[in-house]
């Protein structure tokens, strides 16, 4: 369930309430209960002219509010706005390493740091436990087995654990990995699903002062924590 690709923020608002992973509930046990509590029936009339409570209304809410969402600027932000002292010498070494020797560029540009494309980074187990096939779950394309969505690297730094299958605790651990050009597959070459690796992928050979420094640059992009709290309706 977790592969499957929506259209809409309102089909995505589903998907976590009914996946085995994440709520494991169903959606119209969710409409009940919260139908259920008196104070939402007048917040319900005030958006939509009704105390009536549907499934698509509470998807249209939650949609609507998720689209109020946007993060505050990071201290990144404000470097490239002319603040120049928001970063620290190593930081914009990293940044500097980000654009160039470290490649990481390539797949994490534009200001969203993601160019919203499908890659093989070489992490697809194929032929093992774990194995996860990526886009060819939905394509049934061959050459989209292993190829996974580019993430944003907004907030990296409070994302944990990383990569599709959470196979990494800690931001080092996924720069180490990149820094040695990401694993070859090997097995089952013969087979036609066997997956190939993203050619933009080679070893970096950057040093240990240069991960540091790059791990620091994507701290960086974190803006500051706020904690936001939600009404209590009458019950």
């Amino acid at each position: 369930m977790r592969s499957a690709i929506t259209a809409t923020l309102e089909e995505q608002v589903r998907r976590p309430i009914e996946d085995p992973v994440e709520m494991n509930f169903h959606s119209r046990l969710a409409v009940k209960r919260i139908a259920r509590i008196k104070g939402y029936r007048e917040h319900f009339k005030n958006a939509f002219g009704d105390e009536k409570i549907t499934e698509e209304n509470i998807t249209k809410a939650i949609a609507t509010f998720e689209r109020t969402l946007v993060s505050p600027q990071s201290r990144f932000d404000k470097f490239i706005s002319g603040k120049k002292d928001a970063l620290s010498d190593s930081e914009i070494n990293g940044l500097h390493l980000f654009r160039t020797k470290a490649n990481c560029i390539n797949c994490h540009n534009s200001p969203y740091f993601s160019d919203q494309k499908f890659h093989n980074l070489g992490l697809t187990y194929f032929g093992r436990e774990y194995e996860d096939l990526g886009l060819y779950n939905i394509s049934k394309k061959p050459e989209d087995v292993g190829k996974f969505k580019t993430p944003t690297l907004r907030e990296v730094s409070q994302t944990a654990p990383y990569m599709h299958n959470g196979l990494f605790p800690h931001i080092r651990g996924v720069i180490n990995m990149y820094n040695a050009g990401m694993p070859n597959e090997k097995r089952d070459r013969d087979n036609p699903l066997a997956p190939t690796k993203s050619a933009m992928l080679e070893k970096l050979d950057l040093s240990e002062s240069e991960l540091t420094d790059l791990e620091n640059f994507l701290k960086t992009l974190h803006s500051y924590q706020y904690k936001m709290r939600p009404p209590k309706p009458v019950q």
